[in-house]
């Protein structure tokens, strides 16, 4: 028992340690974000937020970033995870997810923690950021869902 929460004490600095490392990152390229309860870094973009959520896996720590693209979704039809799965083989960056769950459709990417860089961290959230905001009425319509802006 005790060995389990010595690791849990570890494994919370080091993303402690990470999350303050994105936040100077952050704060280096001049993009304002707030701080959740959960810990997770949003960024608000045109009509997306990027959600920037330090994780551990395993031995190495993770940085995901993920911008809902379609909220509430009612309707998830042949056409829409076709014209999902046709943009994740176009797009370079980040890939298109189905939460089915949650009932939302996200935009999202991940970079390693441990040897994560400002440069790295700011390409990606405008990625994720820019993708988003592009995709959000069109996927949000297909699904009949919401944008972030519309809720």
């Amino acid at each position: 028992m005790v060995a389990v929460f010595t690791h849990q004490i570890t494994v919370d600095r080091v993303l402690e340690v990470l999350r303050g490392k994105v936040e100077s990152y952050l704060r280096q390229k001049q993009l304002s974000y707030e701080v959740k309860p959960n810990g997770s870094l949003w960024i608000r973009q045109g009509s997306t937020v990027v959600v920037v959520s330090p994780s551990d896996w395993g031995e190495r720590t993770l940085v995901k970033l993920a911008a809902p693209v379609a909220l509430n979704i009612t309707k998830v039809s042949p056409e829409l995870t076709r014209f999902l799965v046709e943009k994740n083989f176009e797009l370079l960056f980040g890939k298109f997810s189905l939460d089915t769950n949650g009932n939302a459709i996200w935009y999202e990417h991940v970079l390693l923690g441990d040897s994560l860089d400002a440069e790295a961290l700011f390409v990606a959230v405008a990625a994720v950021a820019l993708t988003a905001d592009q995709y959000d009425e069109e996927v949000a319509k297909m699904a009949q869902g919401k944008r972030v802006a519309d809720l």
